[in-house]
């Protein structure tokens, strides 16, 4: 994507945010629907006027309409390439499937939690949220004083400043996803 097209992008995600059509956008910005629909399909180079025109419309400074990142590209992380780390006496293992990303705030991991094992977080991290998803197995999930028990495909989301602890309830190996989405 060029940055025409981002600028149009971003025009458009902004204006259909508050609820504008595009006659009414380019009424407040003082412009033509025309020349305006053009710049939201990214097929003219607005000047810097017609830009400070229509930040003053929509009520939004200059840099929000010409903010233009590029997206990561894919990236692949095998399994093979992750080393489990063994815990509680090798009754859990946790693999990172995706470390800390700045861009989302995330991180997430698998863990096994072998028969009779536990696995208690020592972060409480304020403003963080846990995502914990049960892909097979019975586990009790303590969350601060709450429990609860989670089968396969079961899901439970919770702040991440509580104290946790998952301790498997069944007569096999738990298998679960625990995603981290912290505070920007």
């Amino acid at each position: 994507m060029d940055i025409h097209q981002a600028v149009g992008l971003n025009i458009q995600r902004i204006r259909k945010a508050q609820k504008l059509s595009i006659d009414r956008a380019a009424e407040l910005a003082g412009i033509s629907k025309s020349m305006l629909g053009q710049i939201e399909r990214g097929v003219v180079n607005p000047t810097i006027s017609v830009l400070h025109k229509l930040a003053q419309g929509l009520h939004v400074p200059l840099e929000k309409l010409i903010e233009y990142t590029e997206e990561p590209g894919v990236t692949l992380y095998r399994s093979v390439d992750t080393v489990g780390q063994r815990l509680y006496g090798g009754k859990v293992i946790r693999y990172q499937l995706f470390p800390y990303d700045v861009d989302s705030g995330a991180e997430s991991c698998q863990m096994d939690i072998f028969i009779s094992g536990a696995y208690e977080a020592e972060d409480h991290i304020p403003g963080s949220r846990v995502y914990l998803t049960v892909l097979s197995g019975m586990v009790e999930v303590q969350v601060g004083e709450e429990s609860f028990r989670l089968e396969s495909r079961d899901s439970l989301m919770f702040p991440g400043s509580l104290p946790r602890k998952y301790i498997n309830k069944g007569n096999s190996t738990v298998r679960l996803i625990e995603r981290i989405m912290y505070k920007k």
